[in-house]
């Protein structure tokens, strides 16, 4: 029994690595429509997910959040999705304390602009993950 335990949890945590590995193989970041593409893998990677964090920040409803938690004065939510092959989002999925704020997480990722570039892994274009966890302040 326990060696059966030992296994299960072994491989189940093993299984984030092969997606990071995923992540770290791509030859280019897809690229924010406001993004240069100029700018290198590193550069890439840190503008797209700071204009998707301020897409977010920026539409968010915060009077729903203010509404539903009113003795607080933030919320934490998580998001994970997908850029796919034509540079749009999919597998959109969000995790929160409230299941209002997590549709709203959703429906914002799914409002994201398309990509002006998808990831590429030899010269091919690739779905790439995103995990972004929020905090927001109303």
């Amino acid at each position: 029994m326990n060696n059966t335990f030992f296994l299960i949890a072994f491989f189940l945590g093993l299984s984030p690595f092969s997606q990071t590995e995923k992540i770290n193989k791509i030859d280019s970041y897809p690229i924010y429509r406001s993004c240069s593409e100029k700018l290198d893998y590193q550069g890439t990677k840190i503008c797209t997910k700071e204009k998707i964090i301020d897409f977010i920040k920026l539409s968010f409803n915060y009077e729903l959040a203010d509404k539903l938690f009113p003795l607080d004065k933030s919320t934490q939510f998580l998001v994970e999705f997908t850029i796919d092959e034509k540079g749009k989002t999919k597998n959109i999925t969000a995790k929160a304390h409230k299941k209002e704020i997590a549709a709203e997480a959703i429906k914002l990722v799914k409002r994201l602009p398309k990509m002006k570039k998808p990831g590429y892994l030899n010269g091919k274009p690739v779905e790439v993950p995103f995990r972004i966890l929020m905090t927001i302040y109303f």
